[in-house]
């Protein structure tokens, strides 16, 4: 029997949402960065330093996240910008909508026409590829994990 103590203790909670993104390991990396602090203050630098990127991985993931909407940048002049994420209702629906959701159902097509590559290759170098029975139609076959 578990007790409450022998259970393992989850370090960290990812909503599903935000994992099944397809967000890049950069922009998912910046993402926890600001989810940790709430509101971020760093210079690009300390940023970089803290999270093991380039600065110019820095900036570029950043512009990508600012313009979807996901992270929330206030300039102050003289100062590093300040960054904080949206609330989690209008991050969700930012996550499902432009730019990411186009390059996710871009990475989906070009994963199902992999998938579909890689099935013939195999019927083809088993010798199956000429017996029905080796025939699937796409409803009897799901290997996408999406």
């Amino acid at each position: 029997m578990t007790t409450e103590i022998d259970k393992p203790k989850n370090l960290l909670f990812i909503h599903s949402s935000v994992d099944d993104a397809g967000l890049t390991p950069n922009e998912f990396r910046l993402i926890c960065h600001f989810a940790r602090r709430g509101v971020c203050y760093s210079s690009l630098e300390k940023m970089a330093y803290v999270t093991e990127l380039s600065v110019r991985t820095i900036q570029k993931t950043l512009k990508f996240l600012v313009e979807g909407g996901l992270v929330i940048k206030k300039p102050k002049p003289g100062h590093p910008d300040i960054y904080h994420l949206p609330d989690f209702e209008t991050f969700a629906k930012r996550l499902d909508s432009g730019k990411l959701k186009e390059r996710k159902e871009m990475k989906k097509k070009e994963y199902e026409e992999k998938e579909k590559k890689r099935k013939l290759n195999k019927e083809a170098s088993t010798g199956l590829m000429d017996t029905p029975q080796s025939v699937k139609t796409e409803e009897e076959v799901d290997t996408s994990p999406f």
